[in-house]
C-alpha cells in the first residue's frame, strides 16, 4: 500500500525536533521586538540614577561611611588579638581605606569627559 503524505499544514505535527526550533524562534523574535520596543520606550538622558549615586557617595563619603570604616576596624582589632592573627586587622584596615578609595574611582570613570 502507499503511504499517505500529510498535509503541509500539518508537517510540524510529527516532528518534535521542527517543533522546538520553531518554538525557539519565535521566542527569540519575540524578545527581540520587545527589546526594540522598550528601547524606544524608555530612552532617557542618562541621569535617572544620578539622585542615587549623589546619595550613596555621601553616604560613603560622609557620617554612615566613617561609622562603617570604625565598625570593621574595632572587629578586626578585635579578632586579631584573639587570634594572635594581624592579618585581620590588616584586612580591616585595607577594607576601610579601600571603600573611600573605589568610590573616588567609580566617580572618575563615570563622569570623564571624552
Amino acid at each position: 500500500m502507499n503511504a499517505i503524505q500529510p498535509a503541509p499544514a500539518l508537517a510540524l505535527a510529527g516532528n518534535d525536533n521542527l517543533k522546538a526550533w520553531a518554538k525557539a524562534a519565535l521566542f527569540v523574535a519575540l524578545l527581540v521586538g520587545l527589546m526594540l520596543f522598550a528601547q524606544q520606550a524608555l530612552a532617557t538622558d542618562g541621569t535617572e540614577f544620578s539622585d542615587a549615586a549623589t546619595k550613596f557617595e555621601s553616604w560613603i563619603k560622609g557620617n554612615l561611611g566613617k561609622l562603617a570604616a570604625f565598625v570593621a576596624l574595632a572587629v578586626g582589632s578585635v579578632v586579631a588579638a584573639v587570634r594572635k592573627d594581624w592579618s585581620w586587622f590588616f584586612g580591616a584596615m585595607i577594607l576601610s581605606i579601600g571603600v573611600g578609595i573605589l568610590v573616588g574611582v567609580v566617580n572618575a570613570s563615570f563622569t570623564a569627559t571624552i
